[in-house]
C-alpha cells in the first residue's frame, strides 16, 4: 500500500495499519459532550506524519459551544505546558493568512497576547509568561522554510517551548472544523495535502514542540470515499421498513449492508474496504487532476470561531504561590 496516497494528519485516522498494544496504545472517554481519544504511538510507522509521541484528538458536535471545547482543550493542554518550569514560548501561527482554509495559524495568533515587549516588573505584576509570536507565512511567500524561521527565532531569543498552531487535512468530513488534535511531537506543514515542507519538531528547531490543529479540508477521493459508504449506509437503511416512516435530517443512517448485498449492489467495489475505497479514488482522480482539495460551504465562520477557541485554551501558567492561572488573550486585559 502506498501511504503516501492516505491523506491525513489526524493520528486517529492513521491507525487501520497499525497494531494496538505493539505500534500504539488509546484510550478514551466523553465529557461533556465532548469526546477525547489519546494515542501514544510506541513504535513510528510510515502511515503515521509523525513519530513517536503522544496525540490527543478532541472531537465536538457543534463548534458553537465554545467554552466546553475550551475547558476540555485546557485539561488536555496544560499538563503539556506545565512540563517545563517558567518557559519563555514561542506560538507559531503557521499558514496562509490570505487563503481562508489555512488561515488558522495567524488569526490565532492574532488573538494571543504577547508579552515579551512588556518590562519585567510588568510581568511579574499581571503574572505573565515571557510570551513571543509570529506568523512566518508560507515558502512561497518568503521563500524560506517556516522551520528555519523558527530555528533563528529560538535560538536568537532562547526559546523553551514552541507552539505551533496549523490548518489540517482530515479523511473524514464530519471531522472538518469538529476535531482538535494536540501532539507533543511536532508537525510537518503540508503534508496532508502532499506539499511535504521540513519538520518543526525539536530535533530541527532545538526546543521543544506542541502542535495544535484543525482539519479544515478534506481530497475528492476522500470525499467520493465517505459518499459511497453513506449510500451503503443508506440502503442498509432503507431495507427495514421500520426506517421507511422516518422523515426530515438525522445524524446518521441506521443500516448496512452484509458483504453479499454490497457485491450485488455495487459489484467488485462492493468488496473494497475504507483504505482500498479510497486508493482507488486516488488512482481515477489524481490522472486527470480531478482530486481537489476542499473545504466546508461555511469555512469562513468556522476558522474565525475555531481560532479563537484555541487561542482561548492556551493557558501560561505561573509558579508563584498564590497566583491564578491567567488567559492569555484581549479579553484578559
Amino acid at each position: 500500500m502506498n501511504f503516501k496516497n492516505i491523506r491525513s494528519d489526524l493520528a486517529t485516522e492513521s491507525l487501520s495499519q497499525l497494531e494496538a498494544g505493539k505500534h500504539y496504545n488509546k484510550e478514551e472517554y466523553v465529557n461533556n459532550g465532548v469526546k477525547v481519544e489519546k494515542v501514544s504511538i510506541i513504535k513510528p510507522h510510515q502511515s503515521i506524519n509523525q513519530g513517536r509521541g503522544t496525540y490527543i484528538e478532541i472531537s465536538f458536535k457543534n463548534y458553537l459551544d465554545q467554552q466546553i471545547i475550551i475547558n476540555e482543550v485546557v485539561n488536555n493542554l496544560k499538563p503539556l505546558i506545565d512540563k517545563i518550569d517558567y518557559p519563555r514560548i514561542l506560538v507559531v501561527g503557521l499558514g496562509n493568512q490570505y487563503l481562508t482554509n489555512d488561515a488558522l495559524g495567524p488569526r490565532t495568533l492574532r488573538d494571543i497576547r504577547i508579552t515579551h515587549f512588556l518590562d519585567d516588573e510588568d510581568k511579574l505584576l499581571n503574572h505573565y509568561y515571557d510570551i513571543l509570536g509570529i506568523a512566518p507565512g508560507v515558502k512561497v511567500q518568503t521563500g524560506m522554510e517556516s522551520s528555519e524561521i523558527v530555528k533563528a527565532l529560538v535560538d536568537k531569543e532562547d526559546i523553551d517551548l514552541v507552539i505551533v498552531v496549523d490548518a489540517l487535512c482530515a479523511k473524514n468530513y464530519r471531522k472538518l472544523a469538529h476535531v482538535i488534535q494536540i501532539n507533543d511531537v511536532g508537525i510537518n506543514p503540508g503534508s496532508g495535502i502532499g506539499n511535504y515542507r521540513q519538520a518543526i519538531n525539536e530535533e530541527t528547531v532545538g526546543a521543544k514542540v506542541i502542535a495544535i490543529g484543525i482539519p479544515t479540508v478534506i481530497y475528492a477521493s476522500s470525499l467520493v470515499s465517505d459518499v459511497l459508504n453513506y449510500t451503503i449506509d443508506y440502503f442498509g437503511d432503507s431495507l427495514n421498513p421500520v426506517n421507511k416512516l422516518k422523515v426530515g435530517k438525522r445524524e446518521k443512517y441506521q443500516g448496512s449492508l452484509n458483504e453479499e448485498q454490497k457485491e450485488m449492489m455495487l459489484g467488485q467495489i462492493g468488496k473494497l474496504d475504507d483504505s482500498e475505497l479510497e486508493l482507488l479514488f486516488n488512482e481515477v482522480l489524481n490522472p486527470i487532476d480531478c482530486n481537489f482539495v476542499l473545504s466546508d460551504k461555511q469555512i469562513d465562520e468556522q476558522c474565525e470561531i475555531m481560532s479563537k477557541i484555541i487561542s482561548k485554551s492556551i493557558i501560561f501558567k505561573r509558579t508563584v504561590l498564590g497566583y491564578k492561572y491567567v488567559l492569555l488573550h484581549p479579553a484578559s486585559a
